[in-house]
C-alpha cells in the first residue's frame, strides 16, 4: 500500500527535520533538495528513506550538523575538498560548484573529497556538471574498514564496499545521459527497502553468512554481503575504486571521491558533438525492442520520466511503510507529521 504526498509537504517536512537536527537553513535546503529529487527519479534507496539514518548521524554527532566544506587549490585545475566532519551531500555539491567554474577556464578539472559521511545519489553531481557541456567521471572508495560489504569475484568475505561510479554526457535535449551504479548487484540502500517493504531480493544479489544465495535481506545484516555485478567486472572496478579513494586519497571518514569534469568541445566543436549524441540517441530509442521490454531507451531516461511525471502531478506515492519510518525519524526530532 502507497500513500500519495505533496511534494511541496513532503519538502517542508524534510527540512523542518534538518532544522531541528541543527542543520543550517541552507545545508537542510540543499540536503531535502537531494532526497526529494531521488525519490522522484525512483531512486528509492538514495531518497526519502535516508532520512532516519541522516538524523541520527546528526543527533549522535557522528556527523557534523553545521560543517562548513574547505577547498584547498593544488594547481589550476585541481582541488581538494575537506568535507569537515559533515554529510558528504554538502561536500560533493560544493566541489561540483567548483570544478564547473574551473572547467569555464580549463578543458580538464578534478578534485579529490574527502573526510565527509553519506554522499546521496552520485549520479546528481555528475549531471549537474554535464549540463554545463561536461564529460564527468565519479568514483567513490576507501571505506572497506568500516563499510566492508561486498565480496571480490570468487569470494565469500566482504572485502569492499559498494564503491559508486557515475558517468554523465551532456544529451541531445536538456538533459544528460547518465549512468550511476554501484558495483555490486545492487545498491545496499535496496536492501533497506526490501526489509522495510516485506519484500524479497533479487536472485544473485546476496549471500548469507555462510556464503550460500539468498533473498532475505535479513541474512545481509546477519552478517551476510553483497555480489559483485557481473562478476569480474564488477569487482575489478570495485578494487580499483577502492585504490582511488584509499591509495590515492587517503583515509575516508566513510568513502573518499574522484571528480573529473572534461569539456566535451575540447576535441571537436560543440555543434559537432550534438549532432552526434542526437544520432546516436535516435538509433539507440529506435532499436527494436527485445521480449519484455516495450521500448529501448538512453541512459537516463527512465529516471527523467518518473521525474516529469511528479513534477507533473505535484505528489509523490510513498510505501506506508516508509511513511511510517518518516514520522517515526521527525519524532526523534521532536517534529509531527506533514
Amino acid at each position: 500500500m502507497t500513500t500519495n504526498i505533496e511534494i511541496i509537504k513532503l519538502t517542508k517536512f524534510l527540512n523542518r527535520c534538518f532544522l531541528a537536527a541543527n542543520v543550517s537553513k541552507k545545508n537542510a535546503a540543499i540536503i531535502t533538495k537531494h532526497l526529494i529529487e531521488a525519490e522522484m527519479r525512483g531512486i528509492y534507496s538514495h531518497g526519502l528513506n535516508r532520512l532516519s539514518w541522516y538524523l541520527n548521524l546528526f543527533q549522535t554527532g557522528e556527523l557534523k550538523s553545521d560543517a562548513i566544506p574547505n577547498i584547498k587549490k593544488l594547481s589550476g585545475n585541481t582541488i581538494t575538498v575537506d568535507g569537515d566532519g559533515g554529510i558528504g551531500i554538502i561536500a560533493m555539491d560544493t566541489a561540483v560548484s567548483q570544478l564547473i567554474k574551473m572547467t569555464s577556464k580549463n578543458l580538464i578539472s578534478m578534485a579529490g573529497i574527502t573526510n565527509c559521511g553519506h554522499t546521496g545519489r552520485l549520479g546528481a553531481y555528475a549531471e549537474k556538471a554535464a549540463k554545463t557541456g561536461c564529460f564527468v567521471i565519479c568514483m567513490g572508495g576507501g571505506g572497506r574498514e568500516k563499510w566492508a560489504s561486498v565480496v571480490p569475484f570468487g569470494g565469500i568475505n566482504p572485502i569492499m564496499s559498494t564503491n559508486p561510479f557515475a558517468f554523465s554526457m551532456p544529451g541531445s535535449e536538456v538533459n544528460p545521459v547518465s549512468s550511476d551504479f554501484a558495483i555490486s548487484t545492487i545498491a545496499a540502500g535496496k536492501i533497506a527497502v526490501a526489509k522495510a517493504n516485506n519484500t524479497p531480493l533479487p536472485d544473485g544479489a546476496i549471500i548469507d553468512s555462510d556464503g550460500h544465495a539468498s533473498r532475505n535481506p535479513d541474512d545481509f545484516y546477519a552478517g551476510g554481503a553483497l555480489l559483485p555485478a557481473a562478476g569480474p567486472k564488477g569487482s575489478g572496478m570495485g578494487i580499483i575504486a577502492e585504490l582511488v579513494g584509499n591509495a590515492m586519497l587517503g583515509s575516508a571518514l566513510e568513502f573518499n571521491w574522484l571528480i573529473i569534469c572534461m569539456r566535451v568541445d575540447a576535441f571537436q566543436p560543440i555543434s559537432q558533438y550534438k549532432v552526434a549524441v542526437s544520432k546516436l540517441s535516435k538509433q539507440v530509442r529506435k532499436s527494436s525492442p527485445a521480449t519484455g521490454h516495450q521500448k529501448v531507451l538512453m541512459p537516463g531516461d527512465l529516471e527523467e520520466k518518473k521525474y516529469q511525471d511528479c513534477v507533473n502531478s505535484g505528489y509523490l506515492s510513498v510505501s506506508n511503510n516508509i511513511a511510517k519510518l518518516l514520522i517515526d525519524a521527525a519524532q526523534s526530532v521532536g517534529q509531527k507529521g506533514w
